[in-house]
């Protein structure tokens, strides 16, 4: 409030040394439970440049274990902290289960990309079988084009580094579905 320097950030060690990252609605990943407002103070490196004391307090509201806000003020924390209702529980509720959702997603499909890309590179490394005139050409000719549908993009196989490929096709099927975020 200084300064007018937006902060998405804050840090504390008062909820267990876990470098975990929470956000509105989390679960909070401390042995207990814990209920009240937390009071931090937030570092901001534009008002210490400008001569200004640098540390602003906040309050973090926690309800059950559950981050609930963030406040500047301890009157707006209390009114927050007695207003907690069913619908901002479901509502975080369905938003970590729509983020789960998209996590196992994104590793799916990555891992199914790196698991393609390995099955090329031992294809390439067997030789081809003889063809000894047994196999009906039509069910050959199916096979390969079925190999073909299961394999990576050509782009992929043939770039420089394919693992790099692979994971630049993940960032995009992932800013893809950013996109639809609001859907």
């Amino acid at each position: 409030p200084e300064c007018g320097a937006g902060h998405s950030e804050v840090q504390t060690h008062e909820l267990g040394d876990v470098m975990a990252v929470y956000g509105i609605g989390s679960v909070l990943s401390c042995a207990s439970v814990y209920s009240g407002i937390l009071k931090e103070s937030l570092w901001c490196n534009d008002c210490h440049r400008a001569g200004k004391e640098g540390s602003t307090p906040v309050y973090l509201v926690i309800w059950h274990s559950v981050l609930v806000a963030v406040e500047q003020d301890i009157v707006r924390a209390e009114t927050r902290l007695r207003e907690v209702d069913r619908l901002d529980l479901i509502g975080w509720l369905n938003e970590a289960q729509r983020r789960a959702d998209l996590w196992q997603r994104r590793y799916y499909s990555l891992f199914g990309d790196v698991r393609k890309w390995q099955e090329h590179l031992v294809r390439l490394a067997q030789p081809e079988p003889a063809a000894d005139g047994d196999e009906d050409p039509e069910a050959t000719s199916r096979r390969r084009a079925f190999g073909r549908w299961l394999a990576l993009p050509e782009e992929i196989l043939e770039a420089p580094d394919p693992l790099a490929a692979i994971l630049e096709k993940a960032k995009e099927r992932e800013s893809e579905n950013d996109c639809f975020r609001g859907w």
